[in-house]
């Protein structure tokens, strides 16, 4: 038994290692040729599959009326706001990288052919999903199967993930904030965001009731065209998702994804000027986050 799981696990980090993109994104070739006829199919099976779509993001449309003609067909379905979506996010906060979700939905320059990309949850419900229930578990679970159900029935392919174990970073970074209401926090965080050009979307109050959840819904399109423009898997994380949440002892929290972890994770599949970017992004989300707390 150990030794199966031994070459389980060898085999695993083996072929994450070769193609992490493989290992934590399921990407399928859409039949349809019509993109926002893919992107309307998709869609409607998502909700009459009970998996609620919040709304779709027109990353694309938003890109080319800055001028960038040349930027291919790209939005992304924001969905998976559970019931238990609350109780969730408040045990394991970094789970909203995973709860609620994005599906990239992008068409090739090369080809035109129209592809739909989402993560695999399993590698934050390794790392993460010892905090839930087995029912919250089994409740993201369900909803990703859902979501791959739909899209096996428009790509005639099913994909299935792979387990992953729990990697030993942390996939999202966090601080404390001290000496600031909630409330003011959020108000200052806005503007900071802002002042970084991370415009703010939305926020998404996960819960308005003690304890508090928010998650800004930030974006900076700039960043998105030159790394969606290559590597579209990662409009799955988009838009980037910062969580604000009060912890038990009165004090607040604020974080998202671990971005030297996709540095490292990703970095055969980044030249040093994405790279960079990436690099920048963290820069002004850490600013902002410094500038809220005053410090």
């Amino acid at each position: 038994m150990v030794k199966a799981l031994l070459i389980t696990l060898l085999l695993f980090f083996s072929s994450f290692a070769k193609d992490p993109m493989k290992a934590m994104y399921l990407t399928y070739l859409l039949k349809e040729k019509n993109f926002k006829e893919a992107v309307d199919k998709l869609k409607k099976g998502m909700e009459e599959g009970q998996v609620k779509v919040i709304r779709v993001l027109t990353i694309s449309d938003a890109i080319r009326a800055r001028g960038s003609t040349e930027f291919p067909n790209y939005y992304v379905i924001f969905a998976c706001e559970t019931p238990k979506m609350r109780d969730i996010l408040i045990k394991a906060p970094a789970l909203s990288n995973v709860i609620p979700c994005s599906i990239a939905v992008h068409q090739s320059k090369e080809n035109g052919k129209i592809y739909a990309t989402i993560i695999n949850e399993n590698m934050f419900l390794s790392k993460y999903g010892h905090k839930l229930t087995k029912q919250e578990r089994m409740e993201i679970k369900r909803t990703y199967e859902n979501i791959r159900y739909v899209l096996t029935q428009m790509s005639g392919v099913r994909l299935k993930p792979v387990r992953i174990p729990p990697p030993k970073e942390d996939l999202v970074y966090e601080e404390g904030v001290k000496s600031l209401s909630y409330e003011d926090f959020k108000m200052l965080f806005k503007t900071s965001l802002d002042g970084v050009n991370m415009n703010v979307l939305d926020v998404l109050e996960v819960s308005k009731e003690s304890p508090k959840f928010s998650i800004f819904l930030a974006c900076n399109l700039s960043y998105g065209e030159a790394i969606l423009n290559d590597i579209p898997q990662f409009g799955t994380l988009a838009p980037c998702r910062i969580y604000v949440y009060e912890k038990p002892e009165g004090s607040l929290a604020v974080g998202y994804i671990n971005i030297p972890f996709l540095l490292k994770s990703y970095s055969k599949y980044l030249k040093e000027d994405k790279a960079e970017i990436f690099r920048k992004a963290d820069k002004d989300i850490k600013s902002a986050i410094k500038e809220a707390k005053g410090e």
